[in-house]
């Protein structure tokens, strides 16, 4: 596998791990094969979860509410916002990652969503 395919494959990791603990299964999630770097986005992930939250559900509308999010989108935007924290890839990479995976696993419309959302907290 080439270094693209593994820094893809990297970053869709976390964001399925994130998917998996906002749906109270992440003790299901098979993550000893993350390395070192994808630890650590976990640990600060676990840490910082209801920071990350707090820092989401202001952006939000009255009419659309964390609550209401999609459960895929929420996973892509805190995976991708505690990659970079944890990593510091440049906000563009960051953001552009996570617009792919919005276009990839959720609804058409979703990555507008997703790229707001990065924009206003990365």
């Amino acid at each position: 596998m080439d270094t693209k395919k593994q820094q893809w494959k990297r970053h869709v990791d976390i964001f399925r791990w994130v998917y998996a603990l906002l749906s109270n299964d992440e003790k299901t999630f098979d993550i000893s094969k993350f390395d070192e770097e994808q630890i650590k986005v976990i640990d600060y992930i676990k840490e910082h979860k209801e920071e990350i939250f707090d820092l989401i559900k202001p952006l939000l509308s009255k009419t659309w509410t964390w609550e209401r999010t999609k459960t895929i989108d929420k996973a892509i935007i805190i995976g991708a916002y505690g990659e970079q924290k944890v990593t510091g890839v440049e906000k563009k990479i960051i953001i552009d990652q996570a617009i792919i995976n919005a276009k990839n696993y959720s609804d058409v419309n979703s990555y507008k969503f997703v790229n707001a959302i990065l924009d206003k907290i990365i």
